[in-house]
C-alpha cells in the first residue's frame, strides 16, 4: 500500500472516531436532560395527586372538574411510566367512585391498583389495597369476596411480619364474620386484635376493635362484656383526643346494647348524638343507622307517631345511597307503625315493600354472580387497552432515541429493529391469549347463568314438595283431634247402649213377677237412655258435618263464617290432637269471644288452617317448655293457650297466646321467612308460618307476632270484615 492511501486511512479512521465520540456524548447529555425532565415530572405529579388526595378527604365543591384532574393524573403517570404515581393515581380514581356510589367502577381501579403493587413487590401496599377492597365488597353486602380479601391481606402482613397490619385485618375479619352471623368467632378475632393493638399503641384501630367486638357480643346476649367494650372504646378515642366524628359510631352501638337492654331513653339519647355528629359533618353513612335504630325505639315504646318519621327518612337515605342490606326491615317497621296510627292503606304499602325486598335474595345473588362476571370481562378489555397504550409509548420512546443516535453504525440499528419486530410479535401472541381467555370468560358466564337457572327450577321443585308435606302434617294433626272427638261420644253410646241391654233384660224379669211398678221405673230408666244415646249420637253426626263443611273443596270462594266457632273447634282439635301423642299432657284452654262479631267471609278452610297451625304451635311450645322443667318447677308451672277475638272498627283480630318459652328477639324478624324454624330438625318444616302469613295476606289482613323471652309468645291475625270476593 503507497504512502499517500496510509495517510488518508489513518486520517480516515481519526476523524471517525471523532465523530463517534462526539455523537456518544450527545447521546449522554441527551440522556441527562431527558433524566432531569423525567424527575421534574415525578415531582409535579407527586405534587398533584397529593392534592388529590387531600381533596377527597373533605367535601368537593366541584366533583366533576376533580374526575378530569384524576384522569389527567393517570394520563400523565402512563405518558412518564411512573408505576407507582399510577398506582396511587388509580386508589384515587377508585375513592372518588366509591364517595359517588359507584362501586363497580372502584373494584376495578382498586384492581388496577393492586396489580401493579404485586408487579414491583410493594407488598405492603397490595395489602393495604386488598383492604381497600374489602370495604367496597362489603358496601355491596357480598361477603365472600370481602373475606377473600381480608385474608390476602393478611398473608401479606403475616409474610412481612408487620403487626400493626396484622391486627387490622383480624379487625376486618371480626366485621365480616358479624354480617354472616358468625358471632362468637368474630369476638374471638377481634381479642386477637386488641391484644396486638394494646401492645402497639394505636388507640384509634384499638377502639375500631373494641367496638366491632361489642357488636359481636351483643347479638350473643353477653350484654355486660358487649358495655364494658364499647366503654373502653369511647374511653380511649377521647384521651387521645380524636374528633367526636370517629367516636359517633361507638355512640350507635352503646345505643344498641341500651335498646337490648330495655333502656330505650339512655339508647334514643346516644342515638340522636351519633345522628347529630353525622348530620354536621355530612356523613350519610353515620345518619342511615341512627335514623333507624331512633325509629326502631320509638316503637319498641309505642310511640308510633315519633317513630315514622325517623324511619321513612332512613328508608330514603338508604335508596338514595344504595345501602339497602337492612331495608326490608325499616319497610317492616314503618308498615307495623301505620298499622298502629290506623293508616290501614300505608300499612299496607309499605308491608308490599318488605315483602317484595324479601322474597328478591334468589334473584340478588344471580344479579350479583352476573355482575361479578362482567366486571372480570370488562376488567379483561380495559387491561387490553392499557397495554396497548403502554406499547405505544415506549414504540414513541424507541423512536426518539433513534433519532438521537441515527448516526450510529448500521448494525447498532438494525438490531434495534430486530429486536423491535420480536417485540411486537410477542405482543401480538399475548393479544392472541388474551381473546381466548376473554372467549372463555363468556362461556363460563353463560354456563353460569344456566347452571343458576337450573338451581333456581329445582328450588321451586323442592319448595312445592315441602308446602304439600306441609299440608299433610297439618291433615295429621287435624285428624287426630277429629278421632279424640268423635271417641268421646261413641264410647258414650256404646255404654248406654249396654246398658240398655241389661235393663230390658230386667223389665222382663219384672214383668214375669207382675211388679208393674218395677217393670215402669225400668222403662222410664231405658226412655232416659236413649235420650242420651240420641244426643251423643247427633253430636258425633254434627263434628262429622262440620269437618265435611269444613274440608269440602269450594276452590277460593269466601263464605259468610262463624269465627268464634271455628276458633273454638280448632283450639279443641290441636289440643287432643297433642294429647292423643302424648296421653301425659294437659293443659288450661281460654277462650275470649267477642259475641258482636256474627260472621266474616273468608275461605274457611284456609283461615282454619291458619288457626290450627298457630294453636299446635302454641301446644307445642308448652309442652316442651313443661317437659324441660325441673320437677319443683313444673308444680308451680301450668301450661295455658287461650285464644280471643275482637271486632275493631272494620277489622277482626284474633289472637292465639301461649306462656311457653318465647321467642327470642334475634330470630323474631325472621319467622315468617320460608323453611325458617326454632324446632329441632325433624319436627318442623318451616313452611306452616310462612304459609299461614301468606294465606292471611291473600284474604287482605296481616299477621304479627309478639313474644317475650322465656315468657310469653302472641300471634295476632287481623282480617278486614268486608273483603272483596275471591
Amino acid at each position: 500500500m503507497t504512502q499517500p492511501a496510509q495517510y488518508f486511512i489513518h486520517s480516515y479512521k481519526t476523524k471517525l472516531k471523532k465523530s463517534l465520540s462526539l455523537l456518544f456524548a450527545c447521546f449522554i447529555i441527551s440522556g441527562v436532560l431527558s433524566q432531569e425532565v423525567s424527575d421534574e415530572k415525578e415531582e409535579l405529579l407527586n405534587q398533584m395527586m397529593s392534592e388529590h388526595s387531600e381533596q377527597l378527604t373533605r367535601p368537593v365543591v366541584d366533583s366533576t372538574k376533580l374526575y378530569s384532574d384524576l384522569q389527567r393524573a393517570v394520563k400523565l403517570a402512563i405518558r412518564g411510566n411512573f408505576k407507582m404515581q399510577l398506582a396511587q393515581a388509580y386508589r384515587n380514581l377508585a375513592q372518588w367512585h366509591n364517595g359517588n356510589v359507584s362501586l363497580d367502577s372502584s373494584v376495578f381501579y382498586y384492581t388496577q391498583a393492586a396489580n401493579i403493587y404485586k408487579a414491583t413487590k410493594s407488598f405492603l401496599l397490595q395489602a393495604e389495597n386488598h383492604l381497600l377492597l374489602e370495604d367496597i365488597y362489603k358496601q355491596r353486602g357480598d361477603y365472600v369476596n370481602a373475606m377473600t380479601q381480608d385474608f390476602k391481606a393478611l398473608e401479606l402482613y403475616e409474610q412481612q411480619q408487620d403487626l400493626s397490619g396484622i391486627a387490622k385485618s383480624y379487625t376486618r375479619i371480626c366485621d365480616l364474620l358479624y354480617y354472616q352471623e358468625n358471632y362468637s368467632e368474630g369476638a374471638d378475632y377481634c381479642q386477637k386484635a386488641i391484644d396486638i393493638q394494646k401492645q402497639l399503641d394505636v388507640p384509634e384501630e384499638l377502639a375500631i376493635s373494641f367496638r366491632y367486638k361489642a357488636d359481636n357480643l351483643l347479638i350473643l346476649e353477653r350484654y355486660d362484656e358487649a358495655l364494658s367494650a364499647i366503654n373502653s372504646a369511647i374511653t380511649v378515642l377521647k384521651d387521645v383526643g380524636s374528633k367526636e366524628i370517629n367516636i359517633a359510631p361507638n355512640y350507635n352501638t352503646r345505643g344498641n346494647i341500651y335498646k337490648y337492654l330495655e333502656r330505650y331513653d339512655e339508647a334514643i339519647a346516644e342515638y340522636k348524638t351519633c345522628y347529630n355528629l353525622a348530620k354536621a359533618y355530612n356523613q350519610e353513612r353515620g345518619l342511615i343507622p341512627a335514623l333507624a335504630n331512633i325509629g326502631h325505639v320509638y316503637r319498641l315504646q309505642e310511640n308510633y307517631e315519633e317513630a315514622l318519621p325517623y324511619t321513612l327518612e332512613a328508608i330514603a337515605l338508604m335508596k338514595k345511597s344504595g345501602n339497602t342490606q337492612n331495608l326490608f326491615e325499616n319497610y317492616m317497621h314503618a308498615s307495623e307503625s301505620y298499622t298502629a296510627l290506623g293508616d290501614y292503606k300505608k300499612a299496607l304499602e309499605y308491608e308490599k315493600l318488605f315483602s317484595k325486598e324479601r322474597f328478591n335474595n334468589l334473584e340478588e345473588i344471580i344479579e350479583q354472580l352476573e355482575t361479578e362476571l362482567q366486571i372480570k370481562y370488562e376488567t379483561a378489555k380495559k387491561d387490553e387497552t392499557i397495554e396497548v397504550q403502554d406499547a405505544t409509548i415506549n414504540r414513541q420512546r424507541r423512536i426518539q432515541f433513534l433519532y438521537i443516535g441515527i448516526a450510529l453504525l448500521l448494525g447498532v440499528i438494525l438490531f434495534g429493529m430486530f429486536f423491535t419486530i420480536k417485540n411486537n410479535k410477542r405482543k401480538r401472541k399475548a393479544l392472541e391469549l388474551l381473546n381466548d381467555k376473554l372467549r372463555d370468560n363468556q362461556k363460563a358466564l353463560k354456563d353460569a347463568n344456566l347452571k343458576l337457572k337450573s338451581s333456581l327450577s329445582e328450588l321451586k321443585s323442592t319448595q312445592a314438595q315441602l308446602i304439600q308435606s306441609e299440608k299433610m302434617a297439618s291433615l295429621g294433626e287435624l285428624t287426630a283431634g277429629i278421632a279424640h272427638e268423635i271417641q268421646n261420644p261413641l264410647n258414650f253410646v256404646n255404654n248406654f247402649s249396654e246398658l240398655n241391654k241389661e235393663l230390658i233384660e230386667e223389665a222382663n224379669e219384672e214383668l214375669d213377677k207382675g211388679d208393674i211398678k218395677e217393670t215402669k221405673a225400668i222403662l222410664k230408666d231405658l226412655s232416659e237412655n236413649s235420650e242420651k244415646i240420641n244426643h251423643h249420637g247427633k253430636r258425633a253426626d254434627s263434628i262429622v258435618k262440620g269437618m265435611l263443611q269444613h274440608s269440602r273443596n269450594t276452590g277460593n270462594t269466601k263464605e259468610p263464617t262463624d269465627i268464634n266457632a271455628l276458633a273454638e273447634e280448632y283450639m279443641r282439635l290441636a289440643y287432643h290432637g297433642l294429647r292423643a301423642k302424648d296421653k301425659s299432657f294437659n293443659a288450661h284452654l281460654e277462650t275470649h269471644f267477642d259475641d258482636t262479631i256474627k260472621t266474616v267471609n273468608v275461605i274457611p278452610q284456609d283461615i282454619g288452617r291458619v288457626i290450627l297451625n298457630l294453636f299446635t304451635n302454641a301446644f307445642y311450645a308448652v309442652s316442651e317448655k313443661q317437659a324441660r322443667l325441673t320437677e319443683k318447677e313444673a308444680r308451680s308451672y301450668t301450661p295455658t293457650v287461650s285464644v280471643t277475638t275482637k271486632k275493631v272498627e272494620q277489622y277482626i283480630h284474633i289472637s292465639v297466646w301461649d306462656n311457653g318459652d318465647g321467642i327470642p328477639k334475634e330470630v323474631l324478624n325472621k319467622i315468617f321467612q320460608p323453611f325458617f324454624t326454632t324446632k329441632p330438625t325433624g319436627k318442623g318444616t318451616g313452611l306452616g308460618l310462612s304459609m299461614s302469613y301468606d294465606i292471611v295476606k291473600a284474604h287482605g289482613g296481616t299477621l304479627e307476632v309478639k313474644s317475650k323471652n322465656q315468657n310469653y309468645t302472641e300471634f295476632i291475625i287481623t282480617i278486614p270484615i268486608k273483603t272483596k270476593r275471591a
